[in-house]
């Protein structure tokens, strides 16, 4: 939800025209010669993502991005671990902003870190100016009387009264605004905060909700607001419609394997009644449930599958792969991300140098104790099992910690490298703490991720016992059945 994270500056002026697309320009100073992204969310269900440009930030720190849009979504822009929201307008040709400093980020984290955009110039009518201002209004409803708080926490009718009073006043401000994607942002702003509300009264409220915003309005998949509402209101899809039926769901998951018995389970549910919604809920359940130990995941992944290829609804089926897509990531004897990385000597690793060996890759800093602990493992480990090869990806920002570490333990004699681009890794191995580790076949694919840490964890396990019985097999022969987390 973009709330108040848009700042409006009349500094100053560009003027540039991209006829079939829109150009952004980036001023960011703290970042010269960094890498930009500008990306949109492909759906928000396996919330994936596409890249719609990607430039380097010059000397002086500026930067042009470009890209066709069809339709008004919420994209971001990030560098590094920073980022922040704009809508792109299809009726504004450019947009100027500024790129501020982060001055929150830790650098000894591995976390993102959202911030304002500032905007030179916004024209008064653009789709931004219009949410900043609306979210202005919407603050101001609800926290510039705590007492609302208060009376919408105890369900007050008073609250009501008051919500019913803001929906007029917005209806008046903006109904002379022709923009499909503002009407509905406002709406289901307004609908997030009535199920707020309502969420604990029952099923009457439930039903009014997906009456009043669900069953008598298209599916907004790309309107951030619409499908925050949808995700809260189906946050368990299919513990939505009772005990009874969950249990049906899950007997068809597990034990029938068929994705029209799960259907016919949840027709009996008010929510499911209308098929389109009920489809992407479906989907929905189905993604969020592949985590849970409950459900067989293999059978998941069919149904997944049947979507993608049976679906009626074109949209469902390109939702349906993002979320196998998402699903399957990762997971062992899945085809490991390609890395591209650098050593002290300016060497280039990537995946292709691992083919036809077990490679163990940890990820480390110098500003995380414990992957430093782990690191004097290693140098063992590497002693004792010279058939696994081994690499340590070094994720410091500062090239300098990453040389002054390598001086410091000439001792390690195995690879230990930088990422030429260290946000291309941490985004395709989802990193997000460290010390992590991945395990990789001889062939390339996942045998274990996140793999055993050199040192035990608290049942013992470790990546020790799985390099002894990899020598095992490759002394007897014997069949390798590797277990593991995934």
């Amino acid at each position: 939800m973009l709330r108040s994270k848009l700042i409006f500056s009349t500094i100053l002026t560009i003027v540039s025209i991209c006829v079939f697309g829109t150009t952004i320009h980036v001023t960011a100073p703290a970042y010269k010669n960094q890498i930009i992204r500008w990306k949109k969310k492909i759906d928000y269900i396996s919330n994936s993502t596409h890249i719609i440009d990607e430039q380097k930030i010059d000397k002086d720190g500026n930067v042009q991005l470009n890209g066709e849009l069809k339709d008004v979504i919420l994209s971001e822009i990030s560098i590094g671990r920073s980022y922040g929201y704009l809508y792109i307008d299809t009726s504004t040709t450019s947009y100027s902003i500024y790129f501020p400093k982060d001055t929150l980020i830790d650098n000894a984290s591995l976390k993102k870190s959202e911030l304002q955009l500032v905007f030179f110039d916004l024209q008064k009518n653009d789709i931004n100016q219009l949410i900043l201002n609306f979210n202005l209004y919407y603050d101001y409803f609800l926290y510039g009387d705590t007492s609302k708080l208060i009376r919408m926490a105890i369900h007050d009718e008073e609250f009501q009264d008051s919500l019913n009073d803001f929906k007029i006043f917005v209806s008046e401000k903006y109904g002379t605004k022709k923009i499909k994607y503002l009407h509905n942002y406002i709406r289901y702003e307004i609908a997030l905060l009535e199920q707020m509300a309502h969420q604990s009264k029952g099923e009457f409220y439930k039903t009014y909700l997906y009456n009043t915003y669900l069953k008598r309005h298209s599916i907004n998949y790309q309107n951030d607001a619409y499908m925050q509402f949808f995700n809260l209101f189906y946050k368990e899809p299919f513990r939505i419609a009772g005990e009874e039926i969950y249990e049906k769901v899950l007997f068809a998951i597990n034990h029938l394997n068929n994705l029209e018995k799960v259907k016919t389970a949840l027709s009996n549910s008010t929510y499911f009644n209308s098929p389109k919604i009920a489809e992407l809920a479906i989907i929905k359940g189905l993604y969020d449930s592949y985590s849970h130990n409950e459900v067989d995941r293999d059978n998941i992944v069919e149904m997944l599958k049947e979507i993608a290829d049976k679906s009626n609804v074109e949209t469902h089926q390109k939702i349906a792969l993002d979320c196998i897509n998402n699903l399957e990531n990762l997971q062992k004897g899945k085809k490991c991300p390609d890395f591209h990385l650098i050593n002290k000597k300016d060497d280039y690793i990537n995946l292709s140098n691992c083919k036809g060996e077990y490679t163990y890759i940890n990820f480390f800093a110098t500003w995380n104790h414990n992957s430093l602990k782990e690191m004097e493992v290693i140098n063992q480990l590497h002693q004792e099992y010279p058939f696994i090869n081994f690499i340590s990806v070094n994720l410091d920002k500062n090239k300098n910690n990453f040389i002054k570490y390598i001086n410091q333990n000439e001792s390690y004699k195995w690879l230990i490298c930088q990422p030429v681009k260290r946000e291309e890794i941490i985004n395709d191995f989802q990193l997000d703490h460290l010390p992590s580790h991945v395990l990789i076949d001889p062939n390339n694919n996942i045998l274990q991720y996140p793999a055993y840490p050199p040192i035990p964890l608290y049942n013992n396990q470790s990546i020790d016992v799985t390099f002894f019985n990899i020598k095992k097999y490759k002394n007897e022969r014997k069949p390798l059945n590797i277990g593991g987390k995934n």
